[in-house]
Parts: C-alpha cells; structure tokens; sequence
C-alpha cells in the first residue's frame, strides 16, 4: 500500500488511503479485539496517515522521510486537538472517537499540495562543507559489508545489554539503580557508543548504523524502567494515577490548564489499545526521545548536504545531552523531547526551505500543550525563525523594519515566561512575587550564571572523569553550540547564503531569549507556595532548554569537526575523539540517574513492595472507615499508585483553606509538616493526633520504613505511643492510632 503512495499524487488516492487509515483507528477504539491487533491497528492510524500527509506536503522526500515527518505531524495535531477536547469536555470513549474521525481533517487543512518550484533540496544543490571521494565499486561493497557485520554484532551488544538490565530488576527500596546494575553494563555502552562513532569515521555506515544509534539512546534511558519494578520517582506515580482516573472517568477536576497534551496523548493511546496507562507512560519519553535521532539525521543531511555516515556521527551527539529529563515521563520530559523535535525540525525550515513552516510550528503547539514552560517560548522562537522566512519583501523594500519587528519578537521572547507566571498568579491566585532587589545586583546575576564549582578529587580515575565531565558539561556544550552557529555564519558568508547566516542570528537571538527567561525565573520571580528546595525548580529546567535550542549548532559543530578530521586524515585524532565521545556518553548515562559513590550519596529511597503493601493492608484494616496516614514520600506515591485519589478532607484549621489529602501530599502542605513533626518527637502521640484534629478523622496510621536515620528509635517509641502496629517484611513498621 505504501509502495502504491510512492506514485503520482491525486486527490482521489490521498481521500481513500485517509479513509483507510481512519477506520483503521476507529476500528481499534471500538472492536473488543485482541491487544496484539489494537496495537497494530493504532501503529497503522497514525503511521498510514503520517505517510499519506507526508506524500502530499513533502513530494520530494522518499516514502520513509515522508512517513516520519508527517507522522510527527499528524501525532502533534491529534495531540493538541485531543488536549482542546478534553479542555472544553472530557476524554471519555465518544470524545476520542471524535478526535481520531476530526484529526485527519485538520491535517489535511494543514497540508495543502505542496509547490516544488523554488525549493532548496539540499541533497540535490552545493556542497559547501565536503565533496563526496570517487571509489571503486568493489571498495564501496566492502565498506557496506563491513559497516554492517559491526552494526550487527553492536546490536547484539544492546540486546545484552538489556539483558543485564533485566534481570536485576527489583522491588526493595534502594538509592541506585547502579547498586544493582553489574559494571559489565558500562562497559558494554562505551563499546556500542566507541563502535557507533567509529563506524562514522571510518565511512562504513551511515543511516543503517541509525537502528544502533536509537538501540543505545533505548538502553541509556530505560535503566530506571527496567530495574524499579514499583517505579522510579515520585512525580510518574502523580501522573499515572491522574492519568488512569481519566481514563476510568473521562476527566479529572480541577482541569488546569497545562499537562493537558500528555493527559490527552496517553489517555488516547490507552482507549485505542484497550488499557495499558501505565505502560503507554512509563516508556513514552524514552522511546519519543529515541525518534530525535532519525529525524537529527535527517535535518542534517538536508540542511548541509552532509554524507550519511557524517550526519549519522554528527547525531550521536544528542547522546551528550543531560540525558535525566529522558529517562521518565513527566509533562516536563516530553516537552522536552517535543523541543527537541521542533528545533532540529526549524533546522531545514530556516537553512534550506525543506520543510513547511507549519510543521515546527504544529510541533511547538503540541509542545505548548503538554508543558507551556517549554512551549510558550518555544512557539514565539519558531514564529521567529518563521518571521524571518516570510519577510523576504521587507528585507528589499524597508530592512530596518524587517529587523525592528525581528528584535521586538525576541524581546517578547525573553520576557514571555515571567509574564505568563504573572498572569497565571493573577487568575489563579498562585502566590507569585517579584524581587526586584535582587535582579538589580550584578553580583546575583553572575552566581546565577557561572559554572559549578569543580569537586575535589577523589583519586578514581572514572569517577573523577564523570565528576569532572558534570561540572562542565553545561559550559562545554554551551561553547560547542556557540562554535556552531560561528561557522554557520562564516559558512553563510563565504557561499553567499543569507538564510544560513539568517539562521545562525535566530538560533543566537532564540538562546539569549531562553537564558534571559532562565536568569529572571531563577533572581526576579519568587515562588513562596513552593517548598524552599523546590523553588528553583521552574529556573532550572530553562537550562536544559537553552541546551535544547542550541542542539542544532553543537550537531554541526559536531560534523564538522568529523569531516575536517577525515578529510586531513587524522587517524589518532579520529581514534582519541572516538573514545573521549564513547567515555562521555557512558558518563552521561551514569549521571542520568541517582548515584552513591565517593563524589554523591543519594538520599532518595525508591518506592518498594514492602511500601505497597503497607498501603494496602492500611487501607483494608480500616474497611471503609475515614482515615488519615503520615508518611515519606515513597509510602505517598504507592498509596497514589494504589488508591489513586480517594480520599480528601476539609480542613479544620481556619488558617489553612485547601483540601487535605489523607496521605502528606504535597511536601509544602500542613500534614508533611505533621510528619516531619512526628518523627522529631519519635512518634509522640500527641503529635500525631495533630493531624486528625487537622483533618477531622478519629484515625491515623504512622508508617516508619527501616532505613530511615533513627528508625530503630522511632519505632521502639512509637510501639509505646500507638494503640496498635504490624510491620510488613520488617520493613515498614505501620503504627495506628486512634482518637480517645
């Protein structure tokens, strides 16, 4: 069928395969069939339909181009029309058929035909950066045949690689997934990585090494799905849970008015697979992360004209990336991910002319709606790029004006994350202040900026390496991002092409409008509602963002650099840069999750089974009967996993307005205090009691796990204090009491 795309575009042929594809979704929603066929009839709704509104906007692209990017498309669109229904009404099953019959609609109102006349194929035009060496038939077979026994034999690497993760998979609290991952892993990604940018200089391999590229990404951001067995994190159990609520009953109020993209895209995915919440988002960012790097490859090559094994090189660099917002699905991690997606999609937009402008624009949109933190000022950043594209008539009749309009949309920009704070804070009535002392001082703004302070040696070879390779990683990657847009202007400049240098100024001004963001979140706007150590939190994921946006430039920088050593042929050059890269992508994995070693011991306990059945067995001795619990974090998130949202209370204290959640959730509200409280006075009755005076209820449950600092004397006083307890596994000790 696809193949039958391949041929001359009609209108009748784009209206039938629309329809085939539709159904093909529809019939997944509504037949009670087997998981194995709703699944490949969900892959064929959106894959067909991304293939046939690619054969229609992208005429010059072969069919697997074509399916990629409108796939990407039409997934944004159904994603932020999924994300308006559920807004306006809900996500019940009659609401997501109504999106999945009205999405194909819209995207074709997106993709009128698409003219060939004026457009800048890169792969057909100049070849400013290298020039493809003439070789024997015989030479290239050889290299092909080479190229691809390697390609194999690393696949067969990430196979057991996975194997390792598997099985020291667990459901006992630890602080690390590397406390059980054998080292054997590590050595095993600084092969596949060393093997991938090896076969990149060698000019082995070039898209078929693309599978082994996103087979090492899968490996480096699942460690933490495959080895918690309960779950990783706290914010996941969070969304899950509010995700199977909405799956269960269509909405979740109240509805604000941001993670609505991914609500909408997992809630969708989930009805039209019958189930699977929480499978659909535990591997969602992972495997969406892993799709930037075909589509790298693929903006790459028709930006510059790059051979394949350069550009499949060159997207290796996305591995040297902070790879922690990848490794769970939070709102922020996939709108991350979309990020990432729209500016490598901008890349041949602004350079080239390759691709529409709606489609950056559609996915900038989808990234809105999951996260605006990342997409408010992602969206103004591509109406930028998009300005500069469709103002060629003011560049000729009136430049000044062109560049005025140009500096007012960065301006805008810049200032758009603090503005919609304000504006959130004055409709919500959000606690958000202004500190405009400290945005005066010089001083707070270069803290702000300058780089971490370097740990002191710990004499361990690798560790000091990782160590080192954190404390710089964000200047490095910085600066390597600013060589690329340097000689992305020089390149513009030396073969007369003003949209490369045009593109080098956005991505410049588009950076600055991020860091500016960054630095007024983190002195200017204060968030008291926030727990002191949370309160950078909405600050800092502007850095990675900034990072994000310059990605484009470090992957040019990054070929480049790989065509100027193969061409001057630099052997031991080639070979040092291969394994400085392999052993900084294996650092970057080891940082993408907590560690305990001698620079850091982590203090986070994840989420056991001993905690899950505390919850459970709480929940079935007070049988139905109004209870409250006071407890760490990871009892919170198995009781948000279990339980969901069952219970809230009306506070009794008149200082305090909101709702009480029966287990101390969140850390800033009156009952986490409680608890901390609770455990200071070692299980003290009468403060425990505190919290049914708070809440109103005659019974609370006091739960203490064993690794706690002082466990052991929380416990011996508490069994005093408490009117009864059990423990479970005699590892969560659970104390109950009740009013007298």
């Amino acid at each position: 069928m696809l193949s039958y795309m391949t041929g001359k575009y009609s209108n009748k042929k784009y209206s039938f395969f629309a329809v085939i594809f539709t159904a093909a979704g529809l019939l997944s929603l509504l037949l009670p069939l087997p998981l194995g066929a709703r699944i490949l009839l969900t892959v064929i709704y959106f894959v067909g339909l991304g293939a046939t509104v690619g054969w229609k906007s992208l005429p010059q692209e072969t069919a697997l181009w074509r399916t990629l990017l409108g796939t990407l498309l039409h997934l944004s669109l159904t994603m932020v029309l999924g994300s308006l229904v559920y807004l306006l009404h809900d996500l019940s099953a009659s609401s997501v058929f109504l999106v999945i019959l009205v999405a194909p609609a819209l995207t074709t109102l997106l993709t009128g035909r698409r003219r060939t006349e004026g457009l800048t194929i890169a792969l057909a035009g100049e070849k400013p950066t290298e020039k493809k060496a003439k070789q024997r038939r015989w030479s290239k077979v050889m290299l092909t045949v080479i190229g691809a026994l390697v390609a194999v034999a690393l696949l067969a690497l990430v196979a057991y690689g996975f194997g390792l993760l598997s099985g020291v998979a667990t459901d006992l609290s630890i602080r690390s997934p590397w406390d059980n991952v054998p080292r054997l892993f590590f050595i095993v990604v600084f092969m596949i990585a060393s093997g991938s940018f090896a076969l990149s200089f060698g000019r082995f391999s070039g898209a078929p090494t693309l599978p082994l590229v996103m087979g090492l990404s899968a490996l480096a951001t699942t460690v933490a799905i495959s080895v918690y067995s309960i779950g990783f994190g706290f914010d996941p159990f969070i969304h899950q849970a509010t995700e199977l609520h909405i799956f269960s009953f269509g909405e979740m109020l109240p509805k604000p008015p941001y993670y609505l993209g991914q609500y909408a895209l997992v809630t969708m995915l989930a009805r039209m697979v019958g189930g699977q919440v929480v499978n659909i988002d535990r591997w969602l960012v992972p495997f969406a992360f892993a799709l930037s790097f075909p589509l790298a490859y693929w903006s790459l090559r028709r930006s510059f004209n790059w051979s394949s094994h350069t550009a499949a090189g060159a997207t290796l660099g996305l591995l040297l990336l902070p790879l922690a917002p990848f490794v769970l699905t939070t709102p922020q991690g996939l709108a991350d991910v979309f990020a990432l997606l729209t500016v490598l999609t901008c890349l041949p937009m602004a350079v080239s002319k390759s691709v529409p402008n709606r489609y950056p624009a559609v996915l900038a949109a989808a990234t809105a709606v999951i996260h605006p933190l990342a997409g408010v000022p992602l969206f103004l950043f591509v109406a930028t790029l998009s300005y500069l594209d469709v103002s060629d008539g003011l560049l000729r009749r009136l430049p000044k004006l062109r560049w005025t309009i140009f500096i007012k949309l960065v301006l805008l920009t810049a200032v758009s994350l603090p503005l919609l704070f304000l504006l959130n804070s004055a409709l919500s009535g959000t606690d958000v202040t202004l500190d405009r002392e400290m945005l005066s001082a010089p001083a707070a703004i270069i803290e702000v900026l300058k780089a971490p302070d370097l740990v002191t040696r710990r004499f361990s070879a690798a560790l000091d390496f990782v160590y080192g390779w954190r404390t710089s990683r964000t200047t490095a990657l910085g600066l390597a991002g600013l060589t690329g847009l340097i000689l992305l202007w020089l390149a513009g400049r030396r073969t007369d092409s003003r949209r490369k240098r045009e593109t080098a100024i956005a991505f410049t001004a588009g950076a600055i409008a991020f860091l500016i963001n960054f630095v007024l979140l983190r002195l200017w706007v204060q968030f008291p509602f926030l727990i002191s150590y949370e309160r950078t939190s909405y600050a800092d994921r502007l850095a990675d963002l900034t990072l994000i946006v310059l990605t484009p430039m470090l992957l040019y920088a990054l070929g480049r650099l790989i065509i100027r050593i193969r061409r001057h042929g630099f052997p031991t050059m080639a070979l040092g840069l291969t394994l400085l890269l392999a052993a900084t992508v294996t650092a970057n994995v080891y940082l993408a999750y907590p560690r305990r070693d001698r620079y850091e011991d982590s203090r986070g306990w994840s989420t056991s089974g001993a905690d899950v059945q505390a919850v459970q067995s709480i929940d079935e001795r007070a049988d139905g009967a109004d209870y409250v619990v006071l407890s760490d974090q990871s009892v919170s998130a198995a009781a948000i996993r279990e339980l969901g949202f069952k219970r809230y209370f009306d506070s009794k204290d008149p200082n305090v307005s909101d709702q009480i959640f029966f287990y101390p959730i969140p850390t800033g509200g009156p009952l986490y205090q409680i608890f901390l409280k609770a455990n200071m006075d070692f299980g003290r009755r009468a403060t425990v009691l505190q919290a049914l005076n708070l809440t109103g209820t005659d019974t609370a449950f006091y739960v203490v796990d064993h690794y706690w600092w002082q466990a052991q004397q929380i416990i011996l006083n508490a069994q005093r204090e408490a009117d009864s307890w059990w423990t479970e596994d005699d590892r969560v000790w659970v104390f109950e009491y009740d009013r007298e």
